[in-house]
């Protein structure tokens, strides 16, 4: 089992990935860019696309889009490419023998119907030594802990709420 899974949650637009990216910032000061692999979602400004930022090597493609997308298929509204989450997966894989810290931006629906970040998600939390730094969205939170076996004595939980107040303050240390 990793040795601490980090979960941050909150709604839709809530500040997942802005808190994720706080955390990573101030990870990043102690340890070398090769130690952490993993993904986050940038959005564009109307939330119609979405791409994948692989933060080992800073490549981008786009994941889902409302628009149509070459070898894509309609999941609700988007287009979802697979074979970017596929490039995610093994990218991830790829790394996880000598990263300290692997991180989901984010975990949801994809990963409940088995694709999206699955794959990787279940290899890195049996990897040990390993910190495991995912946003899940409020609503989909007791899921994701019930489908990877997860409980509250193995996770971190960070509200985004609570820590943007803690973080204001100066009164939290993150990933100590």
């Amino acid at each position: 089992m990793a040795s601490k899974v980090i979960v941050i949650t909150g709604d839709i637009n809530g500040g997942k990935t802005t808190t994720l990216l706080s955390y990573l910032a101030k990870y990043r000061s102690s340890c070398l860019a090769s130690e952490i692999c993993g993904y986050i979602s940038l959005a564009n400004n109307e939330k119609t696309c979405y791409r994948l930022r692989d933060l080992s090597s800073g490549d981008e493609r786009i994941a889902l889009s409302e628009k149509e997308l070459p070898s894509a298929r309609r999941w609700g509204r988007f287009f979802v490419d697979d074979e970017v989450f596929f490039w995610a997966n093994q990218t991830i894989e790829k790394h996880l023998g000598t990263a300290n810290l692997v991180v989901f931006d984010e975990l949801g629906r994809f990963e409940l119907a088995g694709s999206g970040f699955d794959r990787a998600f279940r290899l890195a939390l049996d990897t040990p030594d390993l910190v495991v730094l995912v946003t899940v969205r409020t609503q989909f939170l007791p899921q994701i802990l019930q489908r990877y076996g997860l409980t509250d004595a193995m996770i971190e939980l960070v509200r985004c709420q609570e820590w943007k107040s803690l973080h204001e303050e100066g009164t939290i240390n993150c990933l100590e």
